[in-house]
């Protein structure tokens, strides 16, 4: 029983490296534990993430997500049940947007955007987080 969840949300005016840094380290270890799969893009202002997993335990992850004060105005736009995971290697995966040289992921300089993500996802969550991608903060 499969789910998958993608949000946005914008993060707090003053959320600091420090800040992010905890919340992979948590989502990591908290995915690892409930065998939650997913992958975080942040481009300096807002979020957008992916979630995967046993549907009971995505969604009460997404409630302590709906109340986290690092981040507001959170938009689920994807929740479907699935029967293969996009990111099944990635316990919380990170791209940091507007500072490719801070990802947490190992890429080149120049690799495409599409290039990082898994060759086999889904289309239309291809499609979304390239366009995320490749968009500016929305908010300046």
């Amino acid at each position: 029983n499969l789910y998958r969840l993608v949000y946005v949300s914008t993060a707090r005016d003053d959320l600091s490296d420090v800040d992010i840094a905890s919340i992979l380290d948590t989502s990591q270890s908290n995915n690892h534990e409930r065998y939650l799969t997913g992958f975080l893009v942040h481009n300096g202002k807002q979020f957008m993430q992916a979630l995967e997993g046993e549907e009971a335990e995505v969604r009460g992850i997404y409630q302590c997500i709906l109340n986290d004060s690092r981040h507001s105005g959170i938009i689920q736009i994807l929740g479907e049940r699935t029967s293969d995971r996009a990111f099944p290697d990635w316990a919380m995966n990170y791209y940091r947007v507007d500072e490719p040289g801070s990802a947490a992921m190992v890429v080149r300089r120049d690799d495409p955007v599409d290039g990082l993500l898994p060759q086999d996802m889904p289309r239309e969550l291809l499609h979304m987080f390239s366009r995320f991608m490749r968009i500016e903060s929305l908010v300046s």
